[in-house]
């Protein structure tokens, strides 16, 4: 009986841990504070894709926020959001700087476009 409960318990601590590990982590960016700059691509005919293009210039203050996370978090998922919109998710293979393009998926784009004119 006791063994039984010693496992029980080492396969929850082992459950745990791996759930903790598997948490993505998550940045939330406003577009009316944490961007400087914003170009949107809605068409390219060298390249279709289901999504728009978005390369973006951080704040300073966005900056420092993106790079320490992401350095907290390369190997594993990083979720971006923007104006409280989930566009992303992936794996964070580097630091990120303060310029980076992201793919806005068209689904999402009819939604959050709107709210990038501010």
């Amino acid at each position: 009986m006791k063994k039984v409960m010693v496992w029980k318990v080492w396969m929850f601590l082992l459950a745990m841990t791996g759930a903790t590990c598997s948490q993505a982590a998550e940045i939330n960016l406003s577009s009316a504070t944490d961007f400087i700059r914003m170009e949107l691509v809605l068409k390219d005919v060298e390249r279709r894709h289901s999504s728009y293009e978005m390369n973006v210039m951080l704040s300073p203050e966005a900056t420092e926020r993106i790079q320490r996370i992401s350095r907290e978090s390369i190997g594993q998922q990083m979720t971006v959001s923007i104006n409280g919109w989930r566009i992303s998710t992936a794996t964070v293979q580097s630091v990120m700087g303060s310029q980076f393009r992201i793919a806005i998926p068209k689904s999402i784009a009819k939604d959050l476009l709107p709210t990038l004119i501010d």
